[in-house]
């Protein structure tokens, strides 16, 4: 099975589309991708989105894995400035009563702020991935954007929680570094354009079983994003475990793929 572990809908208004569906099941078969997880609706909220932005992101999360229950899963978005109560409440609506899998944090605070640790904890206790964007940039971060090395920080505080860093070609082999040491931080292999050697690398310095399939679809193309990991000098066992194999474990879609992370 091929799980795409970072993907968002159509840059629209956050509603439900029956036409972003098709759109999104389609070219993941054309592409041989078979399960896809729902991260957010890039329009909504802007950098530091407000309550009813995150609960109306949410929404549409759960309406498209209720509509394509065997090909999308979704994560919680959560933007930790709103507050623990609130946070820690829709996670219990959308996560514990509702129909999502994880916890996404974008870049509203950074991976350092204490507001984080409310999320944190009870994702440990929940016992689901915490996916938190990271980039390194020669240019001007975006709002409270999130650096490997805060996501270390981050992993060292909570390390009953795993994490997946978004976008190892966003913070490159300097990132991979940032968290060798912290065994509770995958990266998924989103962030730009193929670089060669980039997945090996990250496969020798961390192990296959803590790298991820991600395309950032449809901001990128799922064939040419699942082509850096297939065009990779590594195993088939490896690729297999990067393409789904990581996913469906730490999803608990499946057991036996892969040591625990």
């Amino acid at each position: 099975m091929v799980i795409d572990i970072h993907t968002h809908t159509s840059i629209k208004d956050a509603v439900f589309n029956q036409g972003d569906l098709a759109d999104a099941k389609r070219m993941a078969a054309h592409s041989g991708i078979d399960r896809i997880v729902h991260l957010f609706n890039l329009s909504t909220g802007g950098r530091d989105p407000s309550r009813q932005d995150v609960q109306t992101s949410n929404n549409l999360a759960m309406q498209l894995v209720a509509a394509a229950p065997d090909f999308y899963m979704g994560f919680c978005y959560l933007n930790p400035a709103n507050g623990a109560d609130f946070c820690l409440e829709e996670m219990e609506r959308c996560i514990v009563r509702g129909n999502l899998r994880g916890v996404k944090l974008w870049v509203a605070v950074h991976a350092t702020d204490k507001r984080l640790d409310p999320i944190m904890e009870r994702a440990a206790q929940l016992k689901i991935p915490v996916l938190h964007h990271s980039w390194y940039k020669g240019t001007e971060w975006a709002y409270n954007e999130s650096s490997p090395v805060e996501i270390a920080d981050l992993a060292r505080r909570h390390p009953q929680t795993t994490i997946i860093m978004a976008h190892l070609a966003g913070v490159g082999w300097r990132g991979v570094l940032d968290v060798k040491e912290c065994p509770n931080v995958c990266i998924d292999t989103s962030g730009g354009q193929p670089e060669a050697g980039l997945v090996e690398y990250a496969v020798k310095e961390l192990g296959a079983e803590r790298v991820l399939f991600g395309s950032d679809w449809p901001l990128r193309d799922f064939a040419v994003q699942k082509a850096r990991i297939t065009g990779s000098a590594i195993t088939p066992e490896q690729k297999e475990l990067i393409l789904g194999g990581n996913a469906a474990r730490i999803l608990k879609l499946q057991k036996g793929a892969g040591r625990h992370v």
